[in-house]
């Protein structure tokens, strides 16, 4: 080093720092690394494929993640409306089925096109094709329960002559019993009523061949029904409808909305409103959907006369329509009422004070 502090080779600060220095070669690394990575091997349309994909790829990705959500939402679907029945996702785009030793697997494929048509309305397709598919797994887990098992859970069930051939036309008519025109009652198994349905609404109808299965006959389905009916309405009784008291015009009852409309197939029905209202007359029962059934005593013509034209309003505008035929309640039982109101008949002059006018006719 020379006496301004320059070494030999003309540079200052740097000491034995040749050409093959280590600050020299760690300068220089990045650059080298660097190159190295742009000269990979692999280059063109098929390097980075986790990044790029082409428009065929991308869209089979996107087609199977919907898949995969719908059977999700499929999955959650049939476990919240059949609690009776354990449902998973199967392999591939299916769900598997599983109850009281059974098991099954529903493909979900036919539901593809509709759902790939509804995307964000996925749910509805969803329960309709699921709704087709359990009756014939439950039909079988009623054949291997066996009747004594399934005993508890069967009751009656109304339905109109629609209705009835509805199941029939579905391929297993089930056991039938008239009330009066346009109206039967079938024996179904309520799968609420079972040990682990809590909370599920789904019936099978019962149907000869069921009854075959088990090794009785219909009238043994259909007398075990009506019992366990009878046996649910000692525990109601009263409470089961509610009554209002019309100024001047008498009593008007209504059956709770969260009560099953087959109880007016008891004769104990009867007598608990005869009961409740001190009386030992028949009724007059307006039955125009499931979740609406009206009643007042048919000797109470002046109130008779004036709802009669409301209640043949009602039919036509009912959700889930049941019978357009007044019923009359007595002690041999439901037949059609037979009877015309005056063609003077008019509107009640009053109203229950405590609800709307048109409330007690509509619950």
């Amino acid at each position: 080093m020379n006496r301004n502090g320059e070494r030999a080779n003309g540079r200052t600060g740097e000491e034995g720092c040749g050409v093959f220095s280590p600050f020299r070669r760690f300068a220089v690394s990045p650059i080298l690394l660097l190159l190295l990575v742009g000269c990979s091997g692999q280059t063109g349309p098929d390097s980075n494929t986790a990044v790029f994909k082409t428009p065929e790829q991308a869209s089979a990705v996107r087609k199977q993640k919907l898949l995969v959500d719908w059977q999700e939402m499929a999955s959650k679907i049939a476990n919240a409306e059949r609690p009776d029945v354990k449902t998973m996702k199967g392999p591939g785009f299916s769900l598997d089925l599983s109850a009281d030793g059974l098991s099954k697997n529903v493909n979900l494929t036919p539901l593809s096109e509709k759902l790939n048509s509804a995307q964000g309305k996925e749910r509805e397709p969803i329960r309709a094709y699921l709704a087709e598919q359990f009756p014939a797994f439950d039909r079988d887990r009623l054949k291997k329960l066996g009747f004594e098992r399934v005993r508890p859970m069967l009751y009656p069930s109304l339905v109109n002559l629609k209705q009835t051939n509805a199941l029939a036309g579905a391929g297993h008519a089930p056991i039938t019993n008239a009330v009066v025109l346009d109206l039967n009652w079938i024996p179904v198994a309520r799968w609420g009523a079972a040990p682990t349905g809590a909370g599920s609404a789904a019936t099978t109808p019962i149907d000869a061949e069921i009854a075959t299965a088990w090794g009785v006959t219909a009238k043994q389905v259909n007398d075990a029904a009506m019992s366990n009916l009878r046996d649910a309405f000692t525990h109601l009784g009263q409470s089961s409808f509610d009554t209002i008291d019309l100024p001047g015009l008498g009593h008007y009852g209504s059956l709770r909305s969260e009560i099953d409309p087959t109880i007016v197939l008891l004769p104990e029905f009867l007598t608990s409103v005869r009961q409740a209202w001190k009386t030992g007359g028949d009724l007059v029962i307006s039955f125009p959907s499931r979740t609406t059934l009206n009643f007042l005593e048919r000797k109470n013509e002046r109130l008779l006369n004036r709802m009669i034209p409301e209640w043949q309003k009602m039919y036509p505008k009912a959700a889930e329509p049941m019978i357009g035929t007044l019923l009359l309640d007595g002690d041999a039982g439901l037949s059609l009422l037979n009877y015309s109101p005056p063609p003077t008949a008019t509107k009640p002059a009053t109203v229950p004070v405590t609800k709307p006018k048109g409330a007690y006719i509509v619950r």
